[in-house]
């Protein structure tokens, strides 16, 4: 159920396409280029990350929606995926003029990096450690279901950087608020910033009002109150990678031990206790 919910979302969904067949065509190294780095991250099993976008000339995303950034067709963006140093996968998104998302991963093989396979495909890494270069399929089953298709390059994200991005003319329509106070999530304190951070990164762009309709057992242990069952459902899903139980669903082989520390952390503080 929970795999074919996701699935259904892609009907409407992105496709492959006709981008190029190597990264090197992409534009990636033009000059209106610019690296971004979100504050909050999508647990990838460890693997570090680079992100760039790209704007057509002039071009301004809308951010009247703090949200649901609407981008201007032309947006380019890429996500590079490092293990121990070594660049392995760079993915790539570009909005078209009808509108659609269109999308590709590229599998590094040196200098540069190739088309990856629309199925998607499974790397042996040396030392003999599996990597998944995702299906179209698997992508637009998260950035399908999101407010918007770009998950990193958002208001909650970017946070103290939006003010530079409004100072550089790359946003419109923003709160004026913006112009000197950063979006941000309301906290009593780091630690849990930190949490409500990592929940919005790993659970929040399928787990919204009008999000991934989740099947619920209709049963709850007697005596025992929903928030309770709640907490202890998201730390359970979150300490296992069997494919059925675990979130996030797609895209992890291994337990984010850290982040489960986080989290684990955050519900048992007595404030947010039942």
């Amino acid at each position: 159920m929970q795999r074919l919910a996701l699935l259904l979302l892609c009907a409407a969904a992105p496709v492959w396409a006709t981008l190029p067949e190597r990264l090197s065509q992409t534009g990636l190294g033009e000059a209106q280029v610019r690296a971004f780095e979100p504050r909050f991250a999508l647990w990838s099993d460890g693997a570090t990350k680079r992100r760039w976008i790209a704007l057509p000339p002039g071009a301004q995303v809308d951010a009247s929606q703090p949200d649901a950034w609407r981008f201007p067709v032309g947006t380019r963006l890429w996500k590079e995926f490092s293990v121990d140093g070594q660049p392995v996968e760079t993915r790539h998104f570009v909005l078209v003029a009808d509108g659609r998302w269109e999308f590709a991963s590229y599998v590094w093989n040196g200098a540069d990096a190739v088309k990856a396979p629309a199925r998607g495909q499974v790397l042996t890494l040396p030392g003999g450690r599996r990597y998944d270069v995702p299906s179209v399929g698997d992508c637009m089953a998260c950035h399908a279901g999101a407010r918007s298709p770009v998950l990193g390059f958002a208001a909650l994200q970017l946070g103290p950087a939006v003010p530079a991005l409004l100072r550089d003319g790359l946003l419109k329509n923003a709160p004026g608020a913006w112009a000197t106070q950063a979006p941000d999530f309301i906290a009593a304190g780091a630690p849990e910033q930190a949490a409500r951070g990592y929940l919005h990164a790993n659970c929040g762009h399928c787990h919204f009002q009008g999000g991934v309709p989740v099947p619920l057992r209709l049963a709850l242990d007697v005596g025992q109150p929903p928030a309770a069952v709640d907490a202890a459902a998201v730390l359970r899903r979150a300490g296992t990678r069997n494919p059925y139980q675990q979130m996030p669903p797609l895209g992890t082989r291994e337990v984010d031990a850290t982040g489960l520390a986080l989290l684990a952390h955050h519900f048992n503080k007595p404030e947010n206790r039942p």
